[in-house]
């Protein structure tokens, strides 16, 4: 036993005294962590042992540069270990067709299919691509993808709506007159049509129907039925006068009395104007009233100025009756008198 002892403590010291450079073991160390790592880059393949502790530390050694659609089959903030095999699928470039529109160039990441392309280029509801073909299988690097243009437009068009002339007649105005009440105004209507283009070509036209922008105003037309003399209500609405006046009225005949003249004179019942007297005829002073002008006096009814006397002056009026009587009966008395719209 004793003997046993000695030639270990021996053997020990002769190990010791054996000098080992330090550069060896470094490398011995280095040798244990370096790992083995595999790359497939396309159809190139590469082998190699690296320090890299990730994924993309080891992809930066190699001076291996991804593109913004390339990816990876391990994450690149992923640990490396021994052993590993690591794929890289790289972007494709394809070209994009659309009728007869130039190519486009396109690029993205492997593996997208034709439906995944169709929905980048959708640019609104009135807008699609049309594809002969499997929308579900992926694009090929290189390949040239024919589309066609789907597109629907609306327009619009506007046109006048005629409005309707409505007469209403009316004692309001006098007989052979009539005045225009409210002034007829076109309407707008708006239709729209959609309009399909494939291709660029139009190839259906569907109208969508007519909008109502301004509605017709109806003209209405009030047309005269009112007599000479004949009474009316001067409140209604369809009554048309431009000015009021308060004047002193009186009332005179055809008789000798009132004109100076007997049933044989040439001029019996002839006003100055030249009209025969008839209930409605009215003598005013032609500076205040000039003759022709359409008058309504109260209590009377419509009137025409077409006869002037000596005594009438100033904003006087004197109105024709058949009957001696009936003019003695009206004396003198203050009245409104409206001057009609000349139309």
């Amino acid at each position: 036993m004793k003997i046993l002892k000695a030639v270990c403590v021996v053997l020990f010291a002769l190990i010791a005294s054996i000098t080992i450079p330090f550069g060896i073991m470094s490398f011995t160390a280095a040798e244990t962590a370096l790992r083995q790592v595999t790359i497939y880059d396309m159809d190139a393949e590469r082998t190699f042992l690296t320090q890299a502790e990730t994924v993309g530390d080891a992809l930066r050694e190699l001076g291996i540069e991804l593109n913004s659609f390339d990816r990876t089959s391990h994450s690149q903030a992923g640990q490396i270990w021994d052993g590993i095999a690591i794929t890289i699928e790289r972007e494709i470039n394809f070209y994009v067709k659309i009728d007869s529109n130039p190519l486009l160039t396109h690029a993205s990441r492997p593996g997208i299919t034709v439906e995944e392309v169709l929905v980048q280029f959708q640019t609104g509801q009135d807008f699609a691509l049309l594809f002969d073909g499997n929308h579900t299988r992926q694009v090929a690097n290189g390949e040239t993808l024919h589309f066609t243009s789907w597109q629907s437009r609306f327009i619009s068009d506007t046109h006048n709506v005629p409005y309707s002339t409505i007469e209403n007649r009316t004692n309001a105005v006098s007989q052979g007159r009539s005045h225009v009440r409210q002034v007829g105004e076109m309407g707008v209507n708006e239709s729209t049509t959609a309009l399909i283009y494939i291709g660029g070509v139009e190839m259906n036209r569907q109208y969508f129907g007519t909008t109502t922008l301004v509605d017709p105003v109806d003209e209405i037309i009030d047309i005269g039925t009112g007599w000479l003399g004949s009474m009316t209500d001067v409140t209604r609405e369809d009554f048309h006068y431009f000015r009021r006046v308060q004047m002193e009225a009186t009332a005179y005949t055809a008789g000798y009395g009132c004109t100076g003249k007997h049933p044989d004179d040439p001029w019996y019942r002839i006003t100055a104007s030249g009209r025969e007297v008839q209930h409605g005829i009215v003598a005013v002073d032609r500076n205040v009233i000039p003759l022709g002008t359409r008058l309504f006096v109260e209590g009377y009814g419509f009137a025409i100025a077409a006869d002037v006397g000596g005594a009438i002056r100033g904003y006087k009026i004197d109105l024709f009756m058949e009957d001696l009587q009936d003019a003695l009966n009206f004396g003198r008395r203050h009245i409104y008198v409206w001057i009609l719209d000349e139309i």
